[in-house]
């Protein structure tokens, strides 16, 4: 059987032999032609041709005047492609200045045209390119507009020089202002412009390097000449990066007085990260909190009004419209209203707590560069409010800023079942001034107030109105401004003294012994009416009038309380409904709550 299947082998192989003759002899052929191909159109194409092509389209886009120095390579395999090096681009106005250099530049090209000699090159790759931006003191670019960005010249199908796909490939973009001396240059540009003619869609994808932060950009344009000659086109466009996202959708201009109208969102994960982006150093005493930003925007020649606005930071969120002028001849201005779910200033208690204890230098830079050269008028609502240990309900404020004054006024709101409203005036001199505090309070359960502030002792509960006014000479989030100076007074009627038991009080009292006020704080002093009237200045509270008149007896106390230190100096008088004509008398002293009393029978009488 071995051998009949070895005998049938042998008969095989010639057929074998013939067919790879069969292969063999195309494939060898096929090598020639390629070789020979190769070889023969170099010779037959001149590339004396190609490089003055490129100079014309080069100088066709830029308007500029272009320079290859390099020689042209040129390869026909995969594909016909062109490879330059060495450009420059410079100005035409006499006093050549660099615009642009360009380390080498490929492009393809169809064999056929190169053929007739009008080689046409597409699908350009422009290598590690350098582009200088510049602004002259007198505001002149020194980049000029080319002729087919002229408005008395528009493009004609005839002198269309179509852009192609253009790659760009590890490039640098330098900008200079030389009437602020600004110098910034963006590097690592990657990414294509796509642009098959002037009539047709530009698509650009751009992704560069900033402040250590890849950021990506996009723009789409149906009528990108329309833009590029500075009228209104329609034109998406949009910027991505960890710190920081931007796009817009809608109709804009390039011209030397921008316009735009549509929608623009923007939005960033961390406003820390997002800060120290900005000036390249870390700002851990921001709070940690997200933003974002939508609205329709409307652009005029020194306008910017945003409507349908949606916006939100952190937990909080918010709607309105906001209006912001830029007058030549005027202060900038804003103006709106905004409508909050929920405000928490609680949140940059953080914030607050970092600033210099100094902040003479703080405080002026902020004047400097807000209240002194903004003006603004805004309306702000909220469902709920946190300020210290204030939550406030169905806030309606306002926001003023003019030419050095700064104001926040609460119309209304709802506190402790109460309403209260109020302002907070900054100081003509600045931020570092301090200013004035008022706030009003009228008919609310004191009983809640009293909670929100953590007092404890004897304290006064019920319904009633309070009125507070206070100024101060120093910074708010300062310690030195616990040292305001202004007035309190305080009415309530039908209430309550906690703590307080009236009869131990002046059982104690005719006793003519020290004691603790703890001592008589198993009960309650109930009164009909209760009035308080106090003044604030270098840290102390100066008491004129704490008055509680009850169905049992009434209460009366006067004196000075250093807050500060929390001691108390106070004298006082009581006298009960069944020993009218008796008044107790006695001195406060200790600190709060653990006041000491004093009988005045006992410091009249000493031992």
């Amino acid at each position: 059987m071995t051998r009949k299947i070895l005998q049938m082998v042998g008969e095989s192989r010639p057929w074998l032999r013939l067919r790879r003759r069969h292969f063999l002899w195309p494939a060898a052929v096929g090598i020639v032609l390629a070789v020979a191909y190769n070889a023969a159109l170099p010779l037959v194409i001149s590339t004396t041709d190609v490089r003055p092509t490129m100079e014309r389209m080069l100088d066709a886009w830029s308007g500029g005047k272009s320079r290859i120095t390099g020689e042209p390579d040129i390869r026909f395999w995969p594909n016909p492609t062109l490879t330059l090096s060495g450009t420059t681009i410079e100005t035409t106005d006499g006093n050549p200045r660099t615009l642009a250099r360009i380390g080498s530049i490929t492009a393809a090209f169809s064999l056929i045209s190169a053929l007739r000699g009008e080689p046409a090159l597409e699908d350009i790759r422009l290598i590690e390119p350098v582009v200088t931006l510049e602004r002259g003191v007198d505001g002149a670019l020194n980049w000029e507009r080319p002729r087919w960005l002229t408005p008395h010249e528009p493009a004609t199908v005839g002198d269309d020089t179509p852009f192609g796909d253009i790659t760009i490939e590890n490039g640098r973009l330098q900008v200079f202002d030389r009437s602020t001396n600004y110098a910034q240059e963006f590097p690592g540009i990657s990414g294509t412009v796509k642009w098959p003619s002037f009539a047709g869609r530009l698509n650009a994808q751009l992704s560069s390097v900033i402040g250590g932060q890849t950021v990506n950009w996009s723009l789409a344009c149906d009528e990108p000449l329309t833009l590029l000659a500075g009228r209104n086109a329609t034109l998406k466009t949009s910027l991505t990066s960890a710190p920081l996202n931007f796009s817009f959708d809608g109709i804009g201009n390039l011209s030397t007085k921008p316009f735009a109208s549509g929608r623009l969102q923007v939005s960033s994960a961390s406003l820390p990260a997002l800060a120290a982006w900005f000036e390249g150093a870390s700002h851990g005493e921001l709070p940690e909190s997200s933003f974002n930003l939508s609205a329709n925007v409307t652009t005029g020649e020194q306008t910017l009004k945003l409507n349908d606005l949606h916006m939100s930071l952190g937990a909080a969120t918010a709607t309105g419209v906001l209006d912001v002028s830029v007058p030549a001849d005027d202060t900038p201005r804003i103006e709106g209203t905004l409508a909050f779910d929920r405000i928490d200033l609680n949140g940059l208690q953080p914030l607050f707590a970092k600033l210099p204890v100094d902040p003479e230098e703080l405080a002026k830079d902020i004047t400097d560069a807000f209240s002194r050269t903004w003006r603004v008028d805004v309306r702000l609502s909220t469902q709920e409010a946190a300020i210290g240990p204030l939550k406030l309900t169905d806030v309606a404020a306002g926001v003023m800023v003019d030419h050095g004054r700064a104001s926040l006024d609460i119309g209304d709101s709802t506190y402790a079942s109460g309403r209260l409203s109020g302002r907070l005036v900054l100081a003509d001199a600045g931020l570092a001034r301090g200013g004035k505090l008022e706030l009003v309070l009228k008919d609310a359960d004191l009983a809640a107030a009293v909670a929100d502030f953590g007092f404890s002792g004897p304290v006064p509960s019920g319904r009633g109105s309070v009125n507070l006014d206070l100024s101060t000479d120093q910074p708010f989030w300062t310690p030195k401004a616990a040292d305001a100076s202004g007035r309190l007074t305080l009415s309530l009627a039908n209430g309550k003294l906690s703590q307080f038991d009236a009869n131990a009080f002046s059982e104690l009292v005719r006793k003519g012994e020290f004691f603790s006020l703890s001592q008589a704080g198993s009960g309650t002093f109930d009164f009909q009416r209760a009035d308080i009237e106090a003044r604030f200045s270098d840290g102390s509270a100066r008491l004129n009038r704490a008055t509680f008149t009850g169905p049992t007896g009434s209460l009366s106390v006067n004196g000075v309380i250093p807050y500060r230190s929390g001691s108390l100096a106070l004298a006082g008088t009581f006298t009960d409904t069944v020993n009218a004509a008796q008044r107790l008398r006695f001195f406060v002293g200790g600190s709060w709550p653990n006041a000491v009393i004093s009988p005045l029978s006992v410091l009249g009488e000493p031992n």
